[in-house]
């Protein structure tokens, strides 16, 4: 692709040759003289020739074909990454090793990968591509242009809204954690719920949503949930939410929408995460956190609180040898 053609679909001020034919993109160390790098920093090193740079401003620097000048360039990368993006798999219609159940409705334009199971009174909208060994349980809806990828399970009732991404191996709609001790040992208690995902959402690969004991397990339109997540039953998730990987999320809990949550936190049952609540790297959530607030920590509190505690922590080794000291000194008196 030209230059020029790329500065027009991110619409840049383009600076040189608008004939450059572009092939790749490259990391800016790598360069390539048909290749489009993007640079975040005026500061990030650069190394040529290369066909294309990316950037907020220009350089005086020899041998780049043509800059590419946007206010984002991380932005930017949205665009110009879909263009040079090569699908996954390919899959016209449905393969002749997939199994369809004829009370199943599909539309015309599905394509349905081999060793794919669509079970009774399963719905999919158009558009939707289903990769290889996808269990698509009896009853469950699929809305238009959805992409759900090889070995990706969907339990009994699931409803998907439309443009829903699901990566391989997340396993949705099965039986919650739950269980009523009787006699001195536990009992499973049934799930009788289901699983509900708005549209735009996506969830990564070998993330586990369970459905609900009774009613649903929401996530809110446009949710983004990366790998390694653990969604408990009846928990709801508010819009434009972002789950980072190995997250747990206990039953009943009810999160707000735009809450940032980073990798590896855990969240008790029943609590309530507020609107744009962002909560940091192994927070561990035991109360309910308000709105707009940040938590940090283990046992997580206000983050400017938990870091004043974090900087008395790592000065006590220096209190206790003050602490000896002086109890040294007094019984030499």
């Amino acid at each position: 692709m030209k230059t020029a053609d790329l500065a027009r679909r991110i619409h840049a001020r383009l600076v040189g040759d608008p004939q450059r034919e572009i092939r790749g993109v490259a990391l800016p160390e790598e360069g390539g003289d048909d290749r489009l790098v993007f640079l975040f920093s005026e500061k990030a090193p650069l190394k040529t020739p290369v066909g294309a740079v990316v950037a907020r401003e220009a350089r005086d620097i020899e041998g780049v074909g043509a800059w590419l000048l946007v206010d984002d360039p991380r932005a930017a990368m949205v665009p110009i990454l879909a263009l040079f993006r090569r699908p996954d798999w390919h899959q016209e219609g449905i393969s002749p090793l997939a199994w369809v159940s004829p009370e199943a409705q599909v539309a015309e334009d599905v394509s349905i990968g081999p060793f794919a199971v669509v079970e009774a009174g399963a719905r999919i909208g158009a558009g939707t591509r289903i990769g290889a060994g996808v269990f698509v349980g009896p009853e469950v809806e699929i809305g238009e242009a959805c992409l759900i990828y090889p070995g990706v399970y969907l339990g009994r009732g699931t409803k998907i809204g439309h443009r829903v991404r699901i990566e391989p191996g997340a396993v949705i709609g099965r039986e919650g954690f739950g269980f009523v001790e009787q006699d001195g040992r536990f009992v499973r208690i049934p799930q009788v719920g289901r699983v509900v995902i708005e549209d735009d959402c996506e969830i990564g690969a070998n993330t586990c949503i369970d459905r609900a004991t009774v009613g649903e397990t929401r996530i809110g339109r446009g949710t983004k949930i990366d790998n390694l997540v653990q969604i408990g039953h009846n928990v709801r998730i508010g819009p434009h939410t972002v789950i980072a990987g190995q997250t747990g999320i206990a039953g009943s809990v009810t999160v707000g929408h735009h809450v940032l949550m980073g990798g590896q936190v855990g969240i008790a049952d029943h609590l309530k995460i507020g609107d744009r609540a962002v909560l940091t790297a192994k927070a561990g959530i035991i109360s309910d956190v308000p709105p707009g607030e940040v938590y940090s920590g283990p046992y997580a509190r206000p983050r400017a609180q938990y870091l004043r505690a974090m900087a008395l922590f790592f000065k006590l080794p220096d209190l206790f040898r003050r602490l000896k000291a002086l109890e040294k000194r007094l019984k030499e008196k």
